[in-house]
Order: C-alpha cells, then sequence, then structure tokens
C-alpha cells in the first residue's frame, strides 16, 4: 500500500514538475490519494507444513494429503473442541467415545493406528492421552494422511494429528478474550495474551474453561485448559521456546452410551440401528443416564516442553526438543449395560480403572540445505529418545440391574476389596516401561526444478518391560519384548505447472498388535504388525489462486494382525490381514470477495481380508467396527462489505458403519447441520452459532460394547463474544 500511494504521488505531481521546468504554469494539484487494499495471504498449499515432513517442505511439495485447520476457521465455524475441529478435516471422523475422548477414525483405521502429535512431538499410547481439548489453545491443528512411521515411529499407520499450540510472538502486544453461552447449560471463557518484552523476547498466556449440564440426564462436565509460554532470541541465530501446558477434566456420572432394546419393549423404536436380532434404538431413551450416582471420570496432566533452533551457518541448522508429560486419569463408573431378556432390566457392570501415566522425549536433528551436483537438496538426520512409565489399576465389577425406562441408579463401593471386584482378572495392577531409540533421516532432492524426490528412513529400538499382578489370586507375571522395526518411504513431486503438482509415495509402517503399554501376556508373543501403502494424486491452485484443490487416492495394507489358526480355532496366530483403499477430495474457493466455499468427499472400502475369530468363524469381507466408509463436508460463508455481517452454514454427511468384526450390527449414516450469523466489531466479533439444526437422532461412536451407542447431542445454540485489542 506504501508502495502504492508513493507511485501514485509521482505520478500525479510529475506533469506539474515538468510544466514548471518548461516555464509554464503549475498544474493544479489533485487531493491525496489513499490507495487501499488488503495484504494477499498466503494459500494453504504454499505454507510451510510441520507435520508431512521436518524439511521445511510446504503442503504442494509433500507427496502426501496434509490438511491444516487455521484457529481463523476454527473460530468462524465456532469449533469448540478438538472433536468438533478435526471432524471439520476431511475424511476423519472423531467421536467422544467416554474411555478416549477424541478417538478418531482415518482411512479405514481407528485409534493406536493414528499417532498423536503435541506441537510436533508424538504422544506415546495416543488412544490413553487424547481428550477433547479446547480448540481455542492452537494455532491450527494439521492432519496427515497415510501411514507417518517414518516420521513418527509405531503406530502411526493411517496418519498422524498434530494440535499445534499458539506460540509467543515478536511483532507486538495482543490481547483476545471469548466468552460464550449456551444450550444445556454450556458456558465458555478464553483468554489469550501475547506479550512482547523488547525486540527479542515474548511471553504468551492461553487459558479457556468450560462448563456444562449435558444433554443426557446428570452429565455435568467441565474442563480447563491453560498454557504459558515464552520466546527468546538471544541472537538471529539462534531461538529458544519454553512452555508449560496444564490440561483438566471433570465428567459428573459421564454418560457411556445408550444400549440397544428389542423391538417388542421399545417405546419409540427408531430405524437408525439394524441388527439381526431386531434390537433397536429407542429412541425415548436418548437422555437416559444408567452410570451409578457416584461416577466418577477425570483427567489432569502436564505438559512441559521446550524448543531450541540454531542456524549455525548458510544452510546449516541444529534443532533440540525436549517435552515431559505427566497424567493421572480414573474412571470409576458403571460403564456397560446389557438387556437381560429374563428379567427385562439392564444388567450392569462396574469399573475402576486408574492411571499414572509419565514419559518423556528427546529429539535432536540436524537440517542442511544445499547443492548437490548443483541441485537444491535438503536433508536431516537426527535421533529421538524417549522413556515412558505407565501404572494402571484396572477392577471390574458388577452392581444392580435398572430398568431401562426409570433407572434407580444408585450408589456402588469402589473400595478396592475382593468383594467388590471379585475372580480372577477383575483385579489386576500393571506396571509397563517403555524404551525408544531412534534414529531417522529424510532427504528431498529436486532432480530438476520441476521434479521432486523424497526419501526417508527410520530404525527405531524398543525396550518393554511389563509386570502384571492379580490381587485375588496372587499370581505375578512378568515379561520383556524387544522390536526393532524399521520403517521407510519413497515420494515424488512433478510440476505440471508452477501452481498444479503431481504427487506419489510408498511408504511401510508398523503398529502393535495393541497399545503397548497395555500389551497382554497373550500378546506379548507377537511381533509388530506391518504396513504398506501407495499414496497418489494432484494438488493445483487455479482461478488467479482463488481455488485450492487436492485430489488423491490411496491404498493401504496391514499385515500380521492377530487370528485364529486356520487348523485349530483355540489358538491365536498372527497370519491376519486388513486393507482400506479409497479416494479423498478436498476444496477451498472463494468464488467472489465476500464467499467462501470449502468442500471435501472421502469414500473408501475397508475389508478385513483375512480374519478368523474364537470358534473359527471367518470375518474375511467384514468392515472394521467404527468405520464410516463415506465421509463428506460442505461449509459456506459470505462476507458482507456493505454491512459488519458475515453468514455460514454447512452440512456434514457421515455414512453408515458397523459396531463389531461381525458386522451384526449396522449404524445408519447421518447429516448434520450447521449455520452461523456474526455481526463485526470495531473490537470484536458478536457471534449466534447453531448445530444440528434439523434435530437429527445419531450415534457417531459405538460405547462400552458393540450394543451400546453414544447418541450425539440434539439441536442447541450458542451465542459468542470475542473481543480483539
Amino acid at each position: 500500500m506504501t508502495l502504492a500511494s508513493a507511485l501514485a504521488s509521482v505520478t500525479l505531481a510529475s506533469p506539474a514538475a515538468a510544466q514548471e521546468a518548461a516555464g509554464g504554469a503549475a498544474a493544479t494539484l489533485l487531493d491525496t490519494v489513499t490507495v487501499e487494499g488488503r495484504r494477499a495471504a498466503t494459500a494453504p498449499l504454499d505454507t510451510t507444513n510441520a507435520t508431512g515432513s521436518r524439511l521445511g517442505l510446504t503442503a504442494r511439495e509433500t507427496p502426501a494429503m496434509v490438511e491444516v485447520l487455521t484457529q481463523d476457521a476454527i473460530q468462524a465455524r465456532g469449533l469448540r473442541g478438538s472433536v468438533d475441529a478435526l471432524n471439520a478435516a476431511p475424511g476423519v471422523l472423531a467421536g467422544q467415545l467416554p474411555s478416549s475422548p477424541g478417538m478418531t477414525s482415518m482411512r479405514g483405521f481407528t485409534g493406536g493406528a493414528i499417532a498423536l502429535l503435541y506441537d510436533g512431538v508424538r504422544q506415546t499410547a495416543a488412544p490413553l492421552v487424547t481428550r477433547d481439548f479446547d480448540s481455542w489453545s492452537f494455532e491450527r491443528i494439521e492432519v496427515l494422511k497415510g501411514p507417518a512411521s517414518v516420521l513418527y515411529g509405531e503406530g502411526a499407520l493411517a496418519g498422524a494429528i498434530n494440535l499445534v499450540p499458539k506460540r509467543p510472538q515478536f511483532e507486538g502486544s495482543a490481547f483476545e478474550g471469548l466468552a460464550g453461552w449456551g444450550s444445556f447449560g454450556s458456558q465458555r471463557y478464553a483468554l489469550d495474551a501475547n506479550i512482547p518484552l523488547g525486540d527479542r523476547f515474548a511471553l504468551r498466556a492461553v487459558a479457556s474453561h468450560r462448563r456444562g449440564d449435558g444433554y443426557v440426564d446428570d452429565t455435568a462436565n467441565e474442563a480447563t485448559s491453560a498454557t504459558l509460554a515464552a520466546r527468546w532470541r538471544p541472537s538471529d541465530a539462534l531461538d529458544i521456546d519454553l512452555a508449560l501446558d496444564h490440561y483438566e477434566d471433570d465428567y459428573d456420572t459421564a454418560y457411556w452410551g445408550t444400549p440397544l432394546l428389542p423391538r417388542a419393549i421399545a417405546r419409540e423404536p427408531s430405524g437408525l440401528v439394524r441388527s439381526g436380532n431386531d434390537y433397536v434404538l429407542d429412541r425415548s431413551l436418548r437422555k437416559r443416564n444408567y452410570n451409578v450416582d457416584n461416577g466418577v471420570q477425570d483427567a489432569r496432566s502436564d505438559w512441559l516442553r521446550s524448543r531450541v533452533n540454531w542456524q549455525i551457518g548458510d544452510g546449516l541448522r541444529f534443532s533440540n526438543e525436549f517435552s515431559y508429560y505427566d497424567a493421572k486419569r480414573r474412571w470409576l463408573n458403571s460403564e456397560t449395560y446389557t438387556y437381560n431378556r429374563r428379567s427385562g432390566l439392564l444388567d450392569r457392570g462396574t469399573t475402576r480403572i486408574e492411571h499414572d501415566h509419565r514419559f518423556w522425549v528427546e529429539r535432536a536433528t540436524l537440517f542442511s540445505e544445499h547443492r548437490l551436483a548443483g541441485r537444491r537438496n535438503r536433508a536431516s538426520v537426527g535421533v529421538e529418545f524417549s522413556d515412558g512409565d505407565f501404572a494402571v489399576m484396572r477392577r471390574f465389577g458388577a452392581t444392580t440391574a435398572v430398568d431401562p425406562f426409570a433407572p434407580a441408579r444408585g450408589t456402588v463401593s469402589f473400595a478396592d476389596e475382593a468383594r467388590n471386584f471379585p475372580g480372577a482378572g477383575n483385579r489386576v495392577d500393571f506396571d509397563s516401561t517403555t524404551r525408544v531409540a531412534s534414529v531417522f533421516a529424510e532427504d528431498a532432492l529436486n532432480l530438476s526444478p520441476r521434479w521432486l524426490l523424497l526419501a526417508g528412513l527410520r530404525y527405531d529400538r524398543i525396550e518393554l518391560e511389563r509386570s502384571i499382578r492379580d490381587l485375588n489370586t496372587g499370581a505375578l507375571t512378568r515379561f520383556e519384548r524387544r522390536y526393532e522395526p524399521l520403517s521407510w518411504r519413497l515420494g515424488t513431486v512433478f510440476d505440471l505447472s508452477p501452481k498444479t503438482q503431481l504427487f506419489a509415495q510408498y511408504s511401510e509402517a508398523v503398529a502393535p498388535v495393541g497399545s503397548l503399554p497395555l500389551l497382554s501376556l497373550a500378546n506379548s508373543r507377537f511381533e509388530l504388525t506391518h504396513g504398506r501403502a501407495v499414496d497418489a494424486g494432484i494438488k493445483s491452485s487455479f482461478w488467479q489462486d482463488r481455488i485450492d484443490l487436492s485430489l488423491g487416492g490411496y491404498w493401504i495394507e496391514q499385515d500380521d494382525i492377530v487370528t485364529r489358526d486356520p487348523l485349530n480355532a483355540n489358538l491365536s496366530v498372527q497370519g491376519g490381514r486388513q486393507s482400506s483403499r479409497g479416494v479423498e477430495l478436498s476444496a477451498s474457493a472463494a468464488l467472489t470477495r465476500g464467499l467462501r466455499l470449502d468442500a471435501s468427499v472421502a469414500a473408501l472400502d475397508a475389508r478385513f481380508d483375512e480374519l478368523r475369530e474364537a470358534g473359527g468363524v471367518d470375518r474375511a469381507g467384514n468392515v472394521p467396527p467404527n468405520v464410516p466408509e463415506r465421509v463428506a463436508n460442505l461449509y459456506a460463508s459470505y462476507r458482507f462489505e456493505t454491512i459488519p455481517l458475515t453468514l455460514g452454514g454447512g452440512v456434514r454427511h457421515v455414512g453408515a458403519f458397523y459396531t463389531n468384526n461381525a458386522n451384526s450390527i449396522r449404524v445408519d449414516g447421518h447429516d448434520v447441520w450447521d449455520a452461523s450469523v456474526a455481526y463485526r466489531l470495531p473490537f470484536g466479533e458478536i457471534a449466534l452459532h447453531g448445530r444440528n439444526l434439523g434435530d437429527a437422532f445419531y450415534a457417531d461412536w459405538s460405547g462400552g460394547a458393540a450394543d451400546q451407542l453414544v447418541i450425539a447431542p440434539p439441536r442447541s445454540v450458542e451465542l459468542t463474544f470475542r473481543v480483539n485489542l
């Protein structure tokens, strides 16, 4: 804008100066002309992405599908937690599974096959760590599709999700606050303060608190997040970050799902579920809670994070990252409810599980950018060490049965006594230590100005020590395992034009047969499963960069999953196989100055290619549980220029899924409509968000058992006020 104003001034002044120089009368100068405009934002495909590679590649240069959800997009859509945000990401399904809030499904795989990263650092045992974190905490959320073991080690078979926290900035002081109130007694408060202390030191404090009464009886809940971060740049070559993150949540008598009932006794039988035994989901039970009155579910965690970046010289950089995690979690509930045809009541189990979870991760990486045979070459090599301790108390019992329509929930004793949790295997303490040492390397070589070749390699040495003590029988079992997997990938990107790229990639990854810290004695004799995948597609920006499009196809296969021996149905062996193949399309379009569309479609075919279960029952050809084979999003927003108003709205489609390997229970797909209206103020914004406006009755995940579904929230509204200073 400054340059435009200067050019305008020169253009207007030059004729007058020339006329005076020629001795003529000076021309009358026009009034000062002010030229206004908006700074062009970096196109999403041209933004550096830290999740798909450690080489500073953009999404356009990465031979895989990478999705990024920015904080601006999160706020505009009113996405309150990481579950809401991930459900807005193309091809991702996230659910409020009570045992693991924020569990995800992607590319035909769930849970432990998807790595969870926090600020780029892998969190061990992702299904245990994941929660519904407040989206206010993050600068952006990045999703890498496809095997990522070459970057993040075992357990990244289907992809990786990176939660990137807000970071201190040197540019200037800034303050942002948010307050929201909505349906079911929901309240939300958040603050974000960036405070530079000179040119080379800055602080940032980010905090949020959410609470609500829940849409199911007696399910009040609250969650608090807080981050204090410092950034110091002692010289132009050295950058140091230090941060402490705290998170806690508390659910009063948490909702663990709604059980299926025989159609004959259902008061409002819905067509949402199809089952072989004619059990249905009763709409009249939408608000029923069957947990005991003294149920407890809470979690506390703290992260200490540090990062040092040192620019050693031209083309040479060193990075060191260290993080320490400490968490405690508790589940004291009645979690499973099964209809008993003989009594007409719901039989209920009781569970007491407590986690004491600590680990640290240290990663050092050397980056180089230089010319190799006259070609641009970017490379990295590094080492990573992690050490995790995981102590678990697991107790299982039973309590009184209840009437499904008028449950007298009662209370139960969770005292650690054999009478409350009788029987072998029902009162057990686990203790696990997992140590990992890794060496990794990555290289991106421009074979020509238009052709990029990418390669990566990672070697892990995993040592697991585990003890299992059964307090009821007195049995003590100890075992050790060692794994040494090698993961690699080879990919290429070719520029059809400066803004259109073809990409392809082949990769190999590994995953345990179960979460390593929870590995059972029976599964300890098995090796890691192996996965391989092929990705190919096209990424393009066109129509003056107003449209960004990514289209990709993939195939993933996982070998050596646990199955039954064909010759002995009582013997578990490795030799099963599951696979997934599909296509994904995502597009963003700025159609006019005010109108923007974001759309995505993911279609897949996920199958057990070879799987036998107890009794030798063949599951080949069945779809894995909680895997919808169609997911689509469409979101539109219009920003008026003449009035300070922005309208937004969209629809999300999730296809049908099954709740068990037998595929005997099928849950129909659903469409959910959301909309918002926001009024811009000189110092902020007031917005009204409507969610599930059609009041769809749907389930988005199976709960504690295959015949127990988590019903999603009904129609709701939320009013938010956001201030920026």
